[in-house]
């Protein structure tokens, strides 16, 4: 058997070149084929961790509905990820602290949401503003 990266009697990596064909063929299986897809906007993966919250007006008591969502993909203008419980808000404020930028903040209405076959919750929505802090930097139009 093949291995990858054997260079030496010791394997760097232990993958064999067949099995690393067979997850590229599941994940070629499992992107779906899309004849036309209705998005405006061009979306990106976005798989990091997220905390959402609910908009301060929305909720008084906040710290009991936060929780941690599962990016999905984004785009200019929308935002997509998973969840385990059902969100009791429309209007929220996804966080996340990144290396360089620090902490940003998404300003989102969600729009939609669907339950999983596998327990989980689907949701999406509109961005609505970004900041880099408690104050909104930019707003969408």
């Amino acid at each position: 058997m093949a291995w990858i990266g054997s260079s030496s009697d010791v394997p760097t990596c232990q993958v064999p070149r067949v099995l690393g064909g067979e997850v590229a063929k599941l994940l070629q299986r499992m992107q779906p084929t899309i004849h036309h897809d209705q998005r405006a906007d061009a979306r990106t993966p976005i798989p990091y961790l997220f905390e959402l919250a609910p908009q301060p007006d929305e909720v008084p008591d906040l710290q009991y509905h936060t929780m941690v969502v599962v990016g999905r993909d984004i785009s200019d203008r929308g935002i997509g990820f998973f969840h385990q419980k059902p969100i009791p808000y429309r209007r929220a404020v996804l966080s996340i602290d990144l290396p360089v930028e620090g902490l940003v903040q998404l300003e989102i209405d969600l729009l939609w949401c669907r339950f999983t076959s596998l327990g989980w919750y689907e949701s999406g929505g509109r961005i609505l503003g970004v900041s880099s802090g408690a104050f909104p930097t930019s707003q969408a139009g």
